[in-house]
Formats: structure tokens, sequence, C-alpha cells
């Protein structure tokens, strides 16, 4: 039986002009040859998970490598990424402010991006000052990739059409709602790692990753032992945009994300809202 999802997809992609043959047949190879990337910093790389068509679990030194490597293929319908995506000119996120409100006590895990003027100041001292005094040492250090994201997707726009912001804490609160550990710990880790059991191939080579690199990492890894969690973050990024069949970027194209209430604003440079995607409830 065929996706209804993916037959809107292809139909709103080719006008509504599409054969019924050239359709069924579309639809037969979209259903056995679809991909979904999740991207996280890992403190010196991206870590990249794919699944659907193929299952991977790799590392990329840029955003642009992601691209080149993995997200410009054909079989890869869309790429969640835990980084910004779309700065206001003035104020804060209204997505953050909502993602922030919803994992009550986590919510220090969701970073209050300033204003892109502030993202885009060189020296910390004048960053702080910007924003009124105060300005953390995560948020600080995050902003070079977050301006590496943004400049490439200025630049690329075919990568725009296929690329979102998510937050993993969102995304593993919404498939299993009592997350008890923190994701720095073993048992954050196992729990974390047992939401990917719904898709058994995802999981099975997560879980490789992580049994290989959980007591030693040999100095040539990529991934350290400190760096696990963010690669179960590129996972439920992978499994959220499986989840909810995410296409590219269209007035058709209707998903789940934060703000819910708020108007998201807009960025003018990118032409989107910012927002955070994340999973409709099992």
């Amino acid at each position: 039986m065929m996706s209804s999802s993916l037959e809107e997809v292809w139909r709103s992609e080719s006008g509504g002009s599409i054969k019924p043959r050239t359709l069924k047949r579309a639809l037969y190879f979209s259903f056995r040859m679809v991909s979904y990337l999740g991207v996280d910093w890992a403190g010196g790389c991206w870590a990249v998970v794919k699944t659907g068509n193929e299952t991977l679990v790799t590392t990329e030194p840029s955003i642009l490598n992601v691209w080149h490597e993995h997200g410009q293929d054909d079989d890869v319908r869309s790429i969640l990424v835990d980084i910004p995506i779309g700065l206001p000119e003035d104020g804060v996120r209204a997505c953050d402010e909502e993602a922030s409100e919803r994992l009550k006590s986590q919510g220090n895990t969701v970073f209050s991006i300033p204003r892109k003027a502030i993202v885009e100041t060189e020296q910390y001292g004048d960053a702080r000052e910007m924003n009124g005094g105060s300005l953390g040492s995560q948020s600080w250090w995050l902003f070079p990739r977050i301006r590496e994201v943004d400049v490439f997707l200025q630049e690329y726009e075919d990568a725009l059409t296929k690329m979102y912001e998510s937050h993993p804490e969102i995304c593993f609160r919404r498939f299993v709602h009592d997350i008890e550990y923190a994701k720095d710990t073993v048992a954050g880790r196992e729990e974390r790692l047992e939401v990917l059991r719904t898709d058994s191939d995802l999981h099975k080579e997560v879980e490789a990753v992580v049994d290989q690199r959980k007591d030693r990492v040999e100095w040539h890894e990529r991934i350290s032992k400190g760096r696990l969690d963010d690669v179960l973050d590129a996972a439920v990024l992978a499994l959220t945009a499986k989840r909810i069949e995410l296409g590219r970027r269209s007035e058709s194209n209707e998903y789940p994300a934060l703000p819910e209430e708020d108007d998201p604003g807009e960025d003018e440079k990118l032409g989107i809202s910012p927002e955070i995607l994340y999973p409709r409830a099992l």
C-alpha cells in the first residue's frame, strides 16, 4: 500500500500533473530509496547520522562537507540540524523560548540566541556588552557554528530547501515523555538509545558505535567517549525527520514545529521563519 503523504509530496512537486502510472513508479522507488540525515556539532566535527535507504554514522569537518558528501544525494529528502537556523534582527527567538518552557528542568539545554548583530560580533567583550552585559560561554562558543551554517545556507539555495532546525531533547521527550537522566550519564545514554529501537537498523548502527567507544577510544577516532551523546542527538534528529516524512520546504509540506503560539518572525536573508521541528506523538 502506497504512502498517502508521499503521494501528496510527489503531486505537489509535479504541479499535480503526474500520470497515475508514473506516480506509482515514483512512489515505489521513493519508498525504497528515501533517507534522512540528523546532524549535531560534536566539538571539533559534525556528527552525521543517516537512516532510511542507508544507515550510517560518520563525521564531517564542516557543514559544507556534510552537504557535499551526504546532503545533496538524491535519496536524502531532508536534514535536521541541532543548530539555530534563522536569526532575529531584534529580540530573541520565540521558538527558543517555547522549547525552554517545554523542557522545564532541562530548559538550560536550549540556548537563547540573541539578535544577528551579536552573533556576528568577533570579540566576546563587545558581544557581551551588546547583549546587556551578559553572555554565556556555551552560547559564545556556538556562535562560529551558527555563522557557518547561516553563511552556507545563504550561498546554497538547494541546501536551504532540505535543511531544518530541531532540538534533540525536545525530540527525545516527544518520543518518550519520561526521560529521567541527563544525556552525559551512562543511564541517560542507555535511556536515549532505547528510544531508537523503533528503527531497528538505526538502533543497531548507533548501538555498535556506542559499545565500541564507551570504554576506550583510540587517539585517531574523531568521536570520543565524551561525544557519544552527540551521536545519539544526531540519531534522534534523523529518526524525527523519518517519522514525520520530512521533505523539502514548500507550502504543502506541513510538519509540527515550535513556536506554536507566538509569531516566529522571519530571517530576511534566508527568507524563512526560525522554528524548531519535533516528531508527532506515537
